[in-house]
């Protein structure tokens, strides 16, 4: 991660995410410029994310451009770290995370990248709009996010599971 030296920079692991602003703007083609939260990822996340993005790059087309935007942004923005130093309220690509969406009732999905558990829980890709959103969040935080039909919303992490747990599907 690059950080320019005289910036101010926010203390501790929960600081990280506080000092990062996520404000959006119109930008030109209509699109708001929303900057993803900065990230905290693990190496495996880290690599699966960049060829989450390489591989929406080679299928093209406006959607999977804006996607491959997204994750980029992402990934130069992330502080990526050991899998084993994170903390376990981060969402990882292999959790079940339980959100809200735009204020709405709370939703609790497996993440995955590539091949779905198949355990009975809800899929979320990570290579989708809001699966790029939510992974590297922690607990509490709040992030707005567009999906790929450009609309803008916020989400909001209130829990993480770890794979596997039983119970994790309190709100489902």
């Amino acid at each position: 991660m690059h950080c320019h030296p005289t910036a101010p920079q926010p203390k501790g692991e929960a600081a990280l995410f506080d000092g990062h602003s996520s404000g959006s703007r119109p930008r030109a083609g209509g699109m708001p410029k929303v900057r993803p939260a900065r990230a905290l990822l693990s190496r495996h996340d880290y690599w699966q994310l960049n060829e989450h993005r390489r591989r929406c790059e080679e299928l093209g087309g406006p959607r999977f451009a804006r996607l491959a935007r997204l994750i980029r942004a992402k990934l130069l923005d992330a502080r990526v770290t050991e899998a084993g130093d994170l903390a376990a309220d981060v969402v990882t690509g292999t959790s079940r995370a339980t959100f809200v969406l735009d204020h709405q009732r709370p939703e609790t999905c497996q993440l995955y990248h590539w091949y779905y558990p198949g355990d009975g829980s809800r899929p979320m890709p990570v290579g989708s709009f809001l699966g790029v959103t939510l992974i590297g969040l922690a607990v509490g935080q709040r992030r707005r996010f567009v999906d790929g039909n450009r609309a803008t919303g916020e989400v909001q992490v209130l829990a993480v599971h770890p794979q596997g747990r039983t119970g994790a599907n309190l709100f489902d």
